[in-house]
């Protein structure tokens, strides 16, 4: 992304997004519109999306056997 002054990454991280989009009009002349999609554009650049989660383990069933061993069902469907 062209340049843009370093007032509007301070406004953007600081939740000041109408004032960062005021900056954006102010230096590249240009209309709201437009001025909008550029404040989303580098919002993204200074946002990325977090990592993946990981999947969580599922529900799991603990039984004691017969022979006093604890065993675990990942599925619960598979301890009965």
């Amino acid at each position: 992304m062209a340049e843009l002054p370093e007032i509007v990454d301070r406004h953007i991280l600081e939740g000041r997004a109408i004032l960062a989009v005021k900056e954006i009009r102010e230096a590249r002349k240009c209309p709201l519109a437009e001025a909008v999609d550029l404040y989303q554009r580098r919002y993204e650049e200074l946002h990325p999306e977090p990592p993946p989660a990981r999947k969580s383990p599922g529900p799991r069933v603990l039984r004691f056997d017969r022979n006093g061993s604890l065993v675990v069902f990942e599925d619960p469907r598979d301890g009965g």
